[in-house]
């Protein structure tokens, strides 16, 4: 029996990558101040990842008690199935809840479920060797003057089992660290065992990190490595790995006024040692309408980006320093209306992100907005990283970004710490866009893990002029309108998997009575400020909403494509209105909308 037992677990770490890894595939935004449902304005933006094109999907929880003012996680299973959510001070589960004795997570604050005032104030991370079993690691702010000083790192423990399916905290505030932190910092990577965790934060006011490994066993502090330089402290800013884990970056700003320019601190990083080597240091513009800056990684590691409140700005990365920065775009000036009738904030540049979509979103820091910004391509140099300033929009007005880090990282394989013979066996993973102007041709985006080096996809069209392609990311003009299984199967040494999604595109639809039946969710409704149309696992070919009041006079016409689609409905009296949705003159759905 231990002999069968002992097989099970080395088969089950061996094949660790193999799980999908969906940790972070919803995010959780927003806030409420008054936490009234039917203003839906205000409230949480649930964004899934987890889609049938594998691009994000949008939706509104009014329900939620907790807010995300500056830090901001949320955590999923490896299935992409949602666990809870963290803003530094107070834990809701997947009900909505308190998380079962989490209570006064931080300590004595005033207004928990507001959170921390930290950009990187929490990072939540599996367990090593546990899938039911997640540790949070989380800063605590105190108050001097009105000034907020970081000043204790502490870690809690949450487990999830039959009497508590939900989640329970086993262990709550064990304290790491006491020492003035920086705001800036607080990150980690996979161990080069593939298993555990390398964890970082940084002090306020030297360039100094403090290093944590995470392993089955517990936390342990690691080493304490400070470099020479200047660093001023109490500027806000992001820290992050790059997704193979061989670089670090703290972009950060100086705030006083003899200073006034920002801070980039790019690192060389040995993920079997968990030392941080090779500083180098870069000064860019500061920018006086706020004090934060961001920074991402490009998802093949080879380009890096920073903003300010007015600019953004990619660097490359050769021989293991930052070099050739390239101005990318600046601030259009656009604005947003956050209070009727009157009230419009800027939308500055701020904290950046890469999500599971293979894209990095951009936001401004604690600026009340409903919009984000998006690198559609940020693999690509220049301006073909395809930079599009508030391209979109959430449903709840929002302060932060959610904060997350590479959960898709392997062994480096034959290294002197490969010891627990877990393989990089690929894992599939892909999205794609249908084009706006050409509604049969498709970009095909791979955004597989664990060291892929072959790439095959089969688009299930072999009436087509090229039905196969071995590109990573190839574009396919289908040959009409109809049902398409497309395949694509990815490759190392060491395995391969595979990923098939259904494409259905165009008239697939021709009456209502028909076996395919387009799934079309619109919502709220009544409405106040907003209303969205989600059209699910569907492409057009040309699908049209119209609203008309109730005299039948026509007051929108827009096109639906796949995906959240959102509408402003502030230009609406108070009442009834009528919305058809039809496609190339079949009738869809039609639907009363109340106005409130």
């Amino acid at each position: 029996m231990k002999k069968h037992t002992l097989l099970l677990l080395l088969f089950s770490i061996s094949h660790l990558s193999s799980f999908s890894q969906k940790h972070d595939f919803n995010w959780l935004l927003g806030y409420s101040t008054r936490d009234n449902p039917f203003d839906t304005a205000w409230g949480i933006t649930k964004i899934d990842f987890d889609t049938p094109d594998g691009n994000p999907l949008m939706s509104y929880n009014g329900n939620k008690k907790i807010d995300f003012h500056i830090a901001c996680t949320s955590i999923s299973d490896v299935y992409g199935r949602y666990l809870f959510s963290c803003n530094g001070a107070y834990i809701e589960d997947s009900l909505d809840q308190l998380l079962k004795n989490s209570d006064l997570l931080a300590g004595n604050y005033s207004y928990p479920d507001d959170g921390e005032s930290t950009p990187q104030g929490v990072l939540i991370l599996p367990y090593p060797g546990f899938y039911d079993k997640f540790i949070l690691f989380h800063k605590e702010d105190i108050f001097l003057n009105d000034y907020g000083i970081v000043s204790n790192l502490l870690y809690s423990v949450v487990e999830f089992n039959k009497q508590y399916p939900t989640g329970i905290m086993t262990q709550k505030r064990i304290s790491l660290v006491k020492d003035s932190l920086d705001s800036a910092c607080l990150t980690a990577v996979k161990h080069a065992n593939g298993r555990d965790w390398w964890v970082l934060v940084s002090e306020d006011n030297q360039i100094s990190y403090y290093v944590f490994l995470l392993s089955n066993t517990g936390v342990q502090f690691v080493s304490k490595q400070t470099f020479p330089g200047r660093k001023v402290g109490g500027g806000v800013g992001q820290t992050f790995f790059s997704n193979d884990g061989k670089y670090l970056a703290t972009a950060t700003s100086d705030d006083y006024l003899q200073t006034r320019f920002n801070n980039i601190y790019f690192f060389t990083f040995d993920r079997c040692s968990g030392i941080l080597d090779n500083l180098n240091y870069i000064k860019y513009p500061y920018h006086d309408e706020t004090w934060a800056t961001g920074c991402s990684f490009s998802p093949d590691n080879k380009l890096f980006y920073v903003v300010t409140a007015d600019s953004l700005y990619q660097y490359s990365i050769v021989d293991n320093k930052l070099t050739g920065k390239e101005s990318i775009a600046g601030y259009d000036g656009y604005t947003e209306l956050v209070i009727p009738p009157d009230v419009y904030w800027s939308t500055w540049f701020g904290m950046l992100q890469q999500a599971p979509d293979g894209r990095i979103y951009g936001s401004g820091f604690a600026s009340s907005c409903r919009s984000i910004d998006v690198i559609n391509k940020p693999n690509f140099k220049g301006k073909n990283c395809d930079f599009r300033p508030h391209s979109l929009t959430t449903i709840t007005m929002k302060t932060a970004l959610p904060s997350y880090h590479n959960y898709r990282l392997g062994p480096i394989d034959g290294s002197f710490c490969d010891t627990l013979g877990i393989d990089n066996i690929p894992w599939c993973h892909w999205r794609y866009d249908q084009d706006t102007s050409d509604y049969l041709n498709f970009e095909f985006t791979d955004l597989s893990a664990y060291e892929v080096t072959q790439w095959s996809w089969d688009f299930g069209d072999p009436k087509s002029d090229s039905n196969e392609s071995m590109k990573k990311n190839p574009n396919h003009r289908f040959s009409g309108n109809g049902v398409y299984d497309v395949t694509l199967i990815v490759k190392n040494s060491n395995g391969s998997d595979t990923l098939l999604r259904t494409i259905k595109i165009g008239n697939v639809v021709s009456t209502k009575d028909e076996s395919i039946i387009l799934d079309i969710q619109m919502w709220p409704n009544p409405c106040k400020n907003y209303f969205v149309v989600n059209v699910l696992d569907y492409n057009p070919e040309k699908m049209i909403l119209h609203l008309f009041n109730n005299l039948g006079k026509e007051l929108l016409t827009q096109r639906l494509y796949q995906g959240s689609n959102i509408f402003d409905a502030g230009f609406l009296s108070s009442g009834e209105y009528h919305i058809l949705i039809h496609e190339n003159g079949k009738e869809l759905r039609t639907e009363k909308l109340v106005k409130l």
